[in-house]
């Protein structure tokens, strides 16, 4: 593991979390836990590294329609701002990445808990918006459904 990322485990082990090393492709994660989040601290090494932190959130099955998803993502990423929203493939959930740049590992610590909070009010965020437009939705076709039978 990079000196980067032995520190960046130091200080979150400091903070009271378990931090994990995930892989993901030729890059190692830190992976940790909190809020019943599990959050990663991307690595890109370099002097000053390049860093990212991202977490991921579970669509429920009546909620998953890819298209409106993808649609409801963006809206979000343009209202954020500051983050970035991949829908997986299967549409089972998606991925809120925050992209912190290429910083000092010290900078990077002091904004910590900023940043995994902003990640994670995005993604909450996005999530109560394809909850509330699949349910507007299934509301209107019910209703649809009721008028067409004369209810």
């Amino acid at each position: 593991m990079s000196a980067t990322r032995d520190e960046l485990a130091r200080f979150i082990q400091g903070e009271g979390h378990r931090v994990e090393i995930g892989t993901d492709g030729a890059e190692k994660d830190l992976l940790f836990r909190t809020r019943g989040y599990v959050f990663s601290v991307i690595v890109h090494d370099g002097d000053p590294p390049h860093l990212e932190i991202a977490t991921a959130y579970e669509i429920p099955p009546w909620a998953r329609e890819r298209a409106q998803n993808a649609t409801t993502l963006q809206d979000v990423a343009n209202d954020v701002g500051d983050v970035h929203f991949t829908l997986a493939p299967n549409g089972k959930n998606f991925i809120v990445t925050l992209d912190c740049g290429t910083q000092p590992v010290a900078t990077f610590q002091r904004d910590f808990w900023t940043n995994v909070t902003r990640v994670r009010e995005a993604g909450v965020s996005a999530l109560e918006r394809i909850l509330d437009r699949s349910e507007s939705r299934a509301a209107a076709d019910k209703f649809i459904k009721s008028l067409t039978r004369g209810q």
